[in-house]
C-alpha cells in the first residue's frame, strides 16, 4: 500500500503508461537478451580503464603546460570527460559485469572513483538502492522529484539545495549525494552495507592523506585547485546532467508503490540518448542505459547488442532519442516538482508541464487563475 494518493486525476499518457506497465508485468526481459552477451572480457573492460586514465591524466598534464588560461576550460571538459568514464567503469565493477572477480571488481571500482573521492561501496550500495526502486516516488535514491507542498515544509537549506539542484546548480546534484551518504555509514539499512562503506571511506581517506600534501607540496593551493578540485567538479557535470537526462522527461512517470512494478522500473523509465560513436567509446555506452537497467550484468561493450534485443521483443518500449542540449535545458527550466494530478511534472511556478511536449496545456492557465 502507497503511503501517497497520487496521482489524484491521471490523464491519457497515464493511463496509457499504465497499460504498457501491465503489458510486461510478468515478462522475464532478461531473457530476450542472449546469454552470450552477459560474458565479460577483461581486456575489454581495462581498455576501457586505461583510455579514461589517459584522457583524465592527460588532460591535466596539459593544463600543466597550458601557454594561456583560455585553454583550460577544454582541457577540464575532456578531464571531466575522463573522470566520468572512470565513473562508468565502477559501474561496470559495482554490478560485478567487469570480470568474474568479486576481489578484481572491487579493486578496479575503488581506483576508477579516485577522481570523484567518492567511496567506491558507498556509492555501490545506494546506486543499487536506485536500480531496485527505479523511479519509485517512495523509494528511488536518485532525482526523485518531490511535491510542492513537500518542497514548502522544508528547512530552507534544504530547499535551496533542491531549487538549485534542479535549475542553475544541476552540475552539483551527484555532489549533493556524494555529501549525503558517501561518507555515511548510517545512511545504509544493513550491517554487511556499513561494513562495506567504513573499508571504503578509510582507502579514500589512506590515499588522500598521501596525494593531497603531495600534490601541495610541489602545486600549491593553486594546483590544488586546477588539477584536482576543477577536475572534480567538471567530473561531476558530467555525472549530474548524464543521470538527470536518463529518468527526466515531461512524459516519463514517478510511480507511487501502488503503480510501479519491477518491470516498469526497468524497460519503461529510462529515456536513452543516441550518442555519436566517439562519445559512446570514451562514456563506455553509458547512454544505452535500458538494457543496462533490464540486464545490469551485460558488460558495456556489449549493452549496444542487448538493447537491440530489447527493442526486437518489445518493439515500441524502449524509449531512444538523438542527444540534444536542448533536451537538458528543457529539464532544468520545467521539470521539478512532482504533480499530485497527473503523475508529471510541474515547474517551480507551478505550472503543469504537458507530457510529451513543451506547450502549456489548458488546465495550466486554470491553474493560474486559481492561485
Amino acid at each position: 500500500m502507497s503511503a501517497f494518493a497520487f496521482p489524484s486525476s491521471p490523464g491519457r499518457t497515464f493511463e496509457e503508461f499504465l497499460r504498457k506497465s501491465e503489458q510486461i508485468k510478468d515478462e522475464r526481459l532478461a531473457a530476450a537478451i542472449p546469454r552470450e552477451y552477459f560474458v565479460p572480457r577483461v581486456w575489454r573492460g581495462l581498455l576501457g580503464f586505461a583510455v579514461s586514465w589517459a584522457l583524465y591524466i592527460g588532460a591535466i598534464v596539459a593544463m600543466a603546460f597550458a601557454p594561456h588560461w583560455l585553454l583550460y576550460l577544454p582541457l577540464l571538459v575532456v578531464a571531466g570527460l575522463g573522470g566520468w568514464g572512470l565513473h562508468c567503469i565502477a559501474h561496470d565493477c559495482g554490478h560485478g559485469s567487469f570480470s568474474r572477480s568479486r576481489r578484481f571488481n572491487f579493486a578496479i571500482g575503488h581506483i576508477s572513483l579516485l577522481p570523484l573521492i567518492y567511496p567506491f561501496h558507498a556509492w555501490r550500495h545506494v546506486h543499487n538502492m536506485h536500480h531496485a526502486h527505479t523511479n519509485n516516488l517512495e523509494l528511488d535514491t536518485d532525482w526523485k522529484p518531490m511535491p510542492a507542498a513537500m518542497y514548502e515544509r522544508m528547512p530552507f537549506w534544504e530547499k535551496l539545495i533542491y531549487h538549485g539542484t534542479r535549475t542553475w546548480a544541476f552540475w552539483g546534484g551527484t555532489i549533493n549525494y556524494w555529501r549525503v551518504s558517501g561518507f555515511r555509514p548510517s545512511f545504509f539499512p544493513k550491517k554487511e552495507m556499513r561494513r562495506d562503506v567504513r573499508r571504503s571511506i578509510w582507502f579514500v581517506v589512506a590515499v588522500s592523506a598521501v596525494y593531497f600534501p603531495v600534490l601541495v607540496y610541489f602545486t600549491g593551493i593553486r594546483g590544488l585547485l586546477l588539477y584536482f578540485v576543477a577536475p572534480w567538479l567538471a567530473t561531476h557535470a558530467w555525472f549530474s546532467a548524464t543521470t538527470l537526462m536518463h529518468h527526466s522527461a515531461s512524459d516519463v512517470p514517478y510511480l507511487t508503490s501502488d503503480y510501479w512494478t519491477k518491470n516498469a522500473g526497468r524497460l519503461l523509465l529510462t529515456v536513452d540518448y543516441m550518442y555519436p560513436k566517439w562519445l559512446l567509446f570514451l562514456t563506455h555506452n553509458i547512454s544505452v542505459h535500458t538494457a543496462h537497467h533490464v540486464a545490469p550484468p551485460v558488460p558495456f561493450y556489449n549493452l549496444p547488442k542487448a538493447q537491440e534485443a530489447l527493442k526486437k521483443a518489445y518493439p515500441g518500449m524502449v524509449r531512444e532519442e538523438k542527444l540534444r542540449l536542448s533536451r537538458l535545458w528543457h529539464i532544468i527550466r520545467r521539470l521539478h516538482f512532482y504533480d499530485t494530478e497527473s503523475g508529471f511534472y510541474t515547474d517551480f511556478s507551478g505550472r503543469p508541464v504537458p507530457p510529451g511536449g513543451e506547450k502549456e496545456p489548458a488546465r495550466a492557465e486554470k491553474v493560474k487563475e486559481a492561485a
